[in-house]
């Protein structure tokens, strides 16, 4: 009885442990990332503390990743995708505000549809401009998209 018990406890840590090259979340490393962060700004104003996330536009099959990273309150941010800070994989994104302040409980603001480029070799000098959408939040806002290409 001991002996079943152990083995099937040998096998229940393997099982858990699995086979490596995973993250922390269990995902594999599909998409290879580069260091990436910098500045969040709204209406030329450093802008933060909140959560961003970067939606790729271009679907590359399967191996799609979203990098995301909690901004400072004076905008700056390190994105990561697999784990926090880790990069993210150079291509255009479209940019989504998450919850803001410390409770994160507050909505975010209405913006204009935004998107990012990270550049092949990555960097640390990205730049996020964010502009106001107005009350109306027309089209072009984040809650009415219109993508448009990024620069």
């Amino acid at each position: 009885m001991i002996r079943s018990a152990n083995f099937l406890l040998i096998v229940f840590m393997i099982t858990i442990s699995g086979c490596g090259g995973d993250d922390a979340a269990g995902s594999k490393r599909t998409v290879k990332t580069v260091p990436a962060s910098g500045t969040l700004t709204l209406d030329d104003k450093p802008f933060g503390p909140i959560h961003i996330d970067l939606l790729p536009i271009e679907k590359k099959g399967d191996n799609v990743r979203t990098a995301k990273a909690d901004v400072n309150a004076d905008g700056t941010f390190v994105l990561g995708t697999y784990e926090e800070e880790d990069g993210a994989a150079p291509g255009n994104y479209r940019v989504v505000l998450g919850n803001m302040g410390e409770n994160l409980m507050e909505p975010p603001p209405a913006v204009q549809d935004t998107q990012v480029l990270v550049p092949e070799g990555g960097g640390d000098s990205i730049k996020i401009v964010l502009k106001s959408a107005g009350k109306d939040a027309g089209a072009g806002s984040l809650l009415n998209p219109t993508i448009k290409k990024a620069k």
